[in-house]
């Protein structure tokens, strides 16, 4: 029998992974909302210096656990996938994939962006995946009535695997050495999923890990959020909406967290002069998206430990970006 041995979730913004030093630099640099905090490169030293810290109770929960697979919830933006095909779902069925730890392409602010970055050791990596534990999870969410896309290798090999897989790993497994199967949740692109019809699937998940008979210790991981609204010129950081979200994450109830963001399916808070926030820019809405709907990929995890408490690590208000920067585990015996 599987046994599932840690869920852990956080976020990926490109902060966590840019020195304090130009997280002011940037903002200068791109559009942002006069409604959020400044804060001097010394406060901008103190963040980063706890999302560290954080980094580093993830690192070594996973290490203590010392799973055989993790199974990564992450979504993709434009990576894999193109608007002439793009899943709802979709899982990494194939042997082993590669891909940027960090930044893909050269430049930071959207729309000022060069070519790739060189692909060296230090920036590209090839990763083990487990295929055999993987096309069991795809038959199980099949059979459990998910409508579920399949990838055997990278649809786009120049670019790689998108970012929600690799950049958290880098710290959290630097060396890449646990198999670690991409699991594709559309959050930034309407119409996404429901936040319940992701509970769900964490829920289906759960089952599948639980009665395998294969004898593995599984991790479960969520990659991204929280609330952020890249590009947009009204960005702000709603922490109301996170620390919501993490109250969830501490009472282990994870049908509430579901609920909390599907308020919004009826009722968007904010009025936005441009709804890309909300829909990816389809125009197609369904809740919210862009990098805020990433907090489906911590819905999800959160749905595979249901019942159990979780300990978030940290939330770090980033607002240099503005991005809620969260980290949180759910352990088991």
């Amino acid at each position: 029998m599987a046994k599932l041995v840690l869920v852990e979730a956080c976020s990926h913004t490109p902060f966590l992974f840019t020195e304090p030093s130009k997280w002011n630099v940037i903002r200068n640099a791109r559009p942002t909302s006069e409604k959020n905090p400044w804060t001097t490169e010394e406060e901008n030293q103190a963040m980063w210096d706890r999302t560290r810290v954080a980094f580093d109770v993830l690192k070594q929960k996973m290490e203590e656990a010392k799973p055989d697979v993790i199974l990564c919830f992450g979504d993709d933006q434009i990576e894999q996938f193109e608007f002439s095909n793009f899943p709802g779902f979709a899982i990494f069925v194939g042997e082993d994939y590669e891909g940027y730890k960090t930044f893909a392409r050269q430049g930071f602010v959207p729309g000022a962006r060069k070519g790739f970055t060189e692909k060296t050791p230090e920036t590209w990596v090839k990763v083990p995946a487990n295929a055999a534990f993987a096309k069991e999870v795809a038959v199980g969410l099949v059979r459990r009535d998910f409508d579920l896309s399949f990838m055997t290798e990278e649809a786009n090999k120049e670019h790689g695997i998108g970012h929600a897989f690799l950049r958290p790993m880098s710290n959290i497994v630097p060396d890449f050495n646990i198999p670690t199967i991409p699991f594709y949740i559309n959050c930034f692109y309407g119409p996404q999923p429901s936040a319940n019809r992701v509970y769900n699937l964490g829920r289906a998940v759960r089952e599948i890990i639980e009665n395998s008979d294969s004898d593995l210790r599984v991790a479960v991981f969520g990659s991204g959020g929280l609330w952020h609204t890249p590009g947009n010129p009204e960005s702000y950081l709603n922490e109301e909406f996170d620390q919501e979200s993490l109250n969830c994450v501490k009472s282990g109830d994870a049908k509430a967290f579901a609920d909390h963001f599907d308020r919004y399916l009826t009722e968007p808070i904010d009025n936005y002069a441009s709804g890309t926030w909300i829909d990816g820019g389809t125009g197609m809405y369904n809740g919210i998206g862009s990098g805020t709907g990433e907090t489906r990929n911590w819905i999800a995890a959160a749905a595979v430990a249901d019942g159990t408490p979780g300990t978030v690590v940290d939330y770090v208000p980033i607002y240099s970006s503005p991005c809620g920067a969260g980290f949180a585990y759910w352990e088991f015996d």
